[in-house]
């Protein structure tokens, strides 16, 4: 079978299962894997994040740290989520996550990690979770943690996939990572 027939009968087989489990549930991993299968909008791109300290997030417990990732929909509509997240959740990625006007935050979700681990963090948001490489706007972005000595550093990729007209940023003046423990506040817009 074309990759196309299976995503058909994937999609189909899918919907019969709620809306809610199904945008959590999506591979991610196939966005990932297969980005030349799909409509990506623009090529990904990727954006070293600058070092700060970060604080008022204490860690979940000795040794862990706390990565803080907001979600501002701009879209106008409701959005579903869809992840690979490492770490013990604090919170999960909201589901649906509610439209905002800019410039406020529509949601947050925070990873319990462990410091001076490096890891990747990938969480997408798409206006439908029933074809969000098609007739959706979705923004898929990838927090990657190195760890270098004793010193972290972070970069995030950043694609967007759909042909409805997508807009994916970053706040880059509120997204960090702390170098001393790897601690990440990440800000990303979807409109």
């Amino acid at each position: 079978m074309t990759n196309n027939v299976k995503r058909f009968l994937a999609a189909s087989l899918l919907s019969l299962m709620p809306s809610v489990a199904l945008a959590e549930h999506y591979d991610v991993s196939g966005l990932l894997a297969n980005r030349s299968d799909y409509v990506s909008l623009r090529p990904t791109e990727t954006i070293k994040l600058p070092s700060g300290r970060l604080e008022g997030v204490s860690a979940t417990l000795a040794g862990t740290t706390v990565d803080t990732f907001f979600v501002a929909n701009w879209t106008g509509v409701n959005t579903f989520p869809g992840y690979t997240l490492v770490g013990t959740p604090n919170i999960l990625p909201p589901n649906p996550l509610a439209p905002t006007a800019p410039p406020s935050i529509s949601g947050v979700f925070q990873m319990g990690v462990p410091q001076l681990t490096p890891l990747t963090q990938v969480y997408y948001y798409t206006t439908n979770a029933a074809d969000p490489t098609g007739a959706a706007k979705t923004c898929l972005w990838q927090l990657n943690i190195a760890v270098t000595g004793t010193t972290c550093s972070g970069t995030i990729n950043m694609t967007a996939y759909g042909n409805q007209g997508v807009l994916c940023s970053i706040d880059t003046a509120q997204t960090l990572v702390d170098p001393t423990t790897c601690q990440a506040q990440v800000v990303t817009i979807i409109q």
